[in-house]
């Protein structure tokens, strides 16, 4: 299961004093929400600052949540990721209140590569054409390369999730 952590992560969700789209991030607070069974649901919710009304603030936020990755959670098996409709709320003061729900489903990633696989190669797309052992190695290969990177790009983001939370307000938010 991937963790509000993770999908923060692998959404690329902005922190506290970045910029997405001319808006200031004032807030943000990922969490981890009930889901039906093989879903997981997390709630986000950020405040940002910024001229440009609400309409501004959805073309800000329009290709952040179009993201749809696919992360793997700790025994290995990947689920895609992604957002519902945002909910954007005038605070005033040029600030705006964003709730939006993101979602995470399991995956059967290496059986449609391995089909796509023997796709390309009963069209002749392979310069080598390989046995169906060679076929499962590489998408294993594939697999576990993939695994590395994402977990290369959630540990930079945890890390500087780390160095730029504080603590005492870690799981507190303020839409005020």
């Amino acid at each position: 299961m991937p963790f509000a952590n993770k999908f923060r992560a692998m959404m690329d969700l902005p922190f506290a004093g970045d910029t997405i789209g001319g808006f200031a991030v004032e807030r943000i607070d990922v969490r981890d929400e009930p889901g039906s069974p093989g879903q997981y649901a997390y709630s986000v919710r950020m405040v940002l600052r910024g001229p440009g009304g609400q309409q501004g603030v959805r073309r800000a936020l329009k290709a952040l949540f179009a993201s749809h990755p696919i992360t793997f959670s700790g025994y290995g098996n990947p689920y895609q990721l992604w957002f519902g409709k945002p909910e954007i709320e005038r605070l005033g003061d040029k600030r705006y209140a964003v709730s939006v729900e993101g979602a995470g489903a399991r995956v059967f990633l290496e059986e449609e590569l391995a089909r796509f696989l023997r796709y390309l190669d009963e069209n002749a797309q392979l310069v080598a054409q390989p046995d169906q052992a060679a076929g499962e190695t590489l998408v294993e290969a594939y697999l576990e390369r993939y695994r590395a990177q994402i977990k290369r790009k959630v540990d930079r983001y945890r890390s500087r999730l780390r160095r730029t939370e504080d603590p005492g307000t870690r799981d507190s938010v303020d839409l005020s």
